[in-house]
């Protein structure tokens, strides 16, 4: 296929889009490396010599089915991280050829439901407008196959708390299904990234609420990484003997003898499990963790679990083991993404002690409220030593709420914000602190604190509380920059001249920073053009480059389908860090997002760049 036809095929729908690109641009580089996508970066294609009238369904038009040899590859449930994640190994795994095995495609209606007893698939996601929901047009006008590739290859979770938090709320958001895909496997896409987003609860929300007989081969592979992910394999069970007539993979077998375990059919579990042995169907360790959770419904056979020798997690092993309360060696969570910590901040049957620190990065990349974190340091305080308590963070927690003056408070939160490490946790320390912060009073006399105590706020949406230090933030210090992008009004003085004194007091250091700043301004509209073009050219911003990604990402803002704004952003935000984030693709995206009517989120998301760049 030539270049041209390749470009082609981006603008209509059903492409695959291929693997993405994660590199970091050099500083002062005259042609930095893209983060997007093949394809996304590329100019728009000149028009073929007979166009082809455009589809009144909007800008993705329906393609032809692929064969399935070249149909883009479904969601890969083999792993609970990504195979970039770990070394592959040569040791087989019951995920390494379990459901990425599925075709999927739709499998024949099985009534089994009385009509006025099934559930409508008309509308499916809990978050109405009322509710935060994002209405039901977040996706219309788009081709359902073209919207499913695009959620497909986000790799997720994204650098940014806010990005993910819109993100969740629009795949959440009670939405019809898009053209040409089946109501199962649009719930399907949208579950599937969810749980890579860490987001295990919202993903296990959409897979139940569709009638287990109207499931499909990807709502089924879907629905098994949902249930190890959230460490209940006894969500397999209804769902078992569906699954394996549609295909007959190790880890379908092994919850089949599982489910007869927890049936009390002990028999039949581990004569089934014996089979699965003799006929090798996974490596003996994963099917050890498989047995062991069997055995709880009363096999006979005793099994101990052995970690020496394992090198790397995936999905069974994590589910499997947190279900049965089997400690997992620390060392292997470093060979997974961060998306599990997640997973794991909320399993009810580690002890909550234990839950902290995964606590922490899951409230980083926007799992976790500040609510939800707080309560789970309050939760440890009952089981800790009185002495213990002074100097620790839940003790300087309690300190930063319950303290009688406000300089005890404040120092109680200084002690927090220094404490923590790391760039994910010192981030979810600001989140922590965000309430505590909300109490304390605006002061000049506080301009040293003025920074972290507005970052701190804004980190959790506190916007209108942090607006109450306008007028003790120096005009181009880092509390004013955060004001001038977060605040719900333009709450400071902004011009491209006091951009221009932010950019001098960040010095070469702290450029990025300077851009992402400029840039945010520029799309939340708090610049007039003429400031743009000379922010733009003065700090080398890339504002006016255009690509497929910045068109399609237009022409969605334009039509405020939010939801898929939200998706179209995630595409441009692929990087482990904000530092890899151009200014350019922060402008667009919070220009996107201003446009579709969510400006709360684009001015959350432009606070998060200059407090994490």
């Amino acid at each position: 296929m030539t270049h041209f036809k390749l470009r082609l095929l981006l603008l209509g729908a059903g492409t695959a889009i291929g693997a993405y690109a994660l590199s970091v641009p050099a500083a002062g580089q005259d042609s930095p490396e893209s983060i997007l996508p093949p394809g996304f970066d590329d100019p728009t294609p000149p028009a073929p010599a007979t166009p082809s009238p455009p589809a009144p369904t909007g800008p993705a038009t329906p393609a032809p089915p692929a064969p399935p040899s070249v149909a883009p590859p479904p969601p890969p449930p083999s792993s609970s991280a990504s195979r970039s994640d770990d070394d592959g190994g040569e040791e087989e795994d019951i995920d390494d050829f379990g459901m990425s095995d599925l075709e999927f495609e739709d499998i024949p209606m099985e009534y089994e439901l009385p009509p006025g007893a099934r559930r409508s698939l008309d509308l499916v996601g809990p978050l109405t407008p009322e509710l935060g929901g994002y209405g039901e047009d977040s996706f219309s006008g788009w081709n359902g196959p073209y919207v499913e590739t695009l959620m497909r290859r986000v790799d997720a979770p994204l650098p940014s708390r806010w990005l993910n938090i819109t993100l969740r709320r629009g795949l959440l958001s009670q939405v019809p299904t898009p053209a040409n895909v089946s109501p199962p496997d649009w719930i399907a896409e949208r579950a599937w990234l969810l749980l890579r987003m860490g987001e295990v609860d919202a993903a296990r929300m959409l897979v139940q609420r569709v009638d287990s007989d109207r499931f499909t081969p990807k709502l089924y592979a879907v629905a098994m990484q949902v249930g190890l992910a959230a460490a209940d394999p006894a969500a397999f069970c209804p769902l078992v003997s569906g699954a394996r007539r549609v295909a007959e993979t190790p880890a379908w077998v092994m919850a089949d003898a599982i489910c007869a375990g927890f049936g009390g059919e002990s028999t039949r579990a581990t004569a089934q499990i014996s089979a699965a042995r003799r006929a090798g169907l996974t490596n003996g360790f994963d099917l050890l963790l498989g047995e062991k959770l069997a055995s709880a419904g009363g096999t006979s056979r005793a099994v101990t679990i052995e970690w020496e020798g394992v090198e790397r997690l995936n999905i069974w092993r994590y589910g499997m083991a947190t279900a049965t309360g089997e400690e997992i060696p620390e060392e292997l969570f470093g060979t997974v993404n961060k998306r599990v910590q997640a997973w794991r901040a909320r399993a009810p049957s580690i002890p909550i002690a234990d839950r902290l620190a995964p606590a922490r990065t899951a409230t980083a990349i926007g799992v976790l409220s500040n609510e939800a974190l707080v309560t789970m340091y309050s939760a440890v305080l009952p089981e800790m030593d009185p002495e213990d308590v002074p100097g620790s963070t839940t003790g300087n927690l309690r300190a930063a709420y319950v303290r009688g003056t406000q300089a005890e408070r404040l120092s109680a939160m200084r002690e927090i914000w220094s404490e923590w490490q790391g760039r994910d946790d010192r981030y979810a320390a600001l989140v922590l602190t965000a309430r505590a912060a909300a109490r304390v009073e605006p002061s000049e006399d506080l301009a040293d604190d003025s920074a972290n105590l507005i970052a701190s706020m804004l980190s959790a949406g506190f916007d209108i509380r942090a607006a109450r230090w306008a007028d003790s933030v120096e005009s181009g210090s880092q509390g004013w920059a955060l004001l001038a992008v977060g605040a719900p009004t333009e709450a400071v003085e902004v011009s491209y001249g006091r951009v221009d004194d932010y950019a001098d007091t960040q010095g070469a250091e702290g450029r990025h920073r300077a851009q992402l700043l400029a840039a945010a301004l520029a799309g939340l509209g708090r610049l007039d053009e003429g400031e743009i073009g000379d922010a733009n050219e003065a700090l080398d911003l890339g504002l006016d480059r255009q690509n497929i990604w910045t068109q399609t990402l237009d022409r969605a803002a334009q039509r405020q389908n939010a939801g898929m704004v939200a998706v179209i952003a995630a595409i441009g935000m692929q990087s482990p860090s904000w530092s890899g984030i151009p200014p350019a693709h922060l402008y667009h995206v919070v220009r996107a997002l201003r446009l579709s009517g969510r400006m709360a989120e684009a001015r959350m998301i432009a606070a998060e760049a200059i407090t994490r760049a």
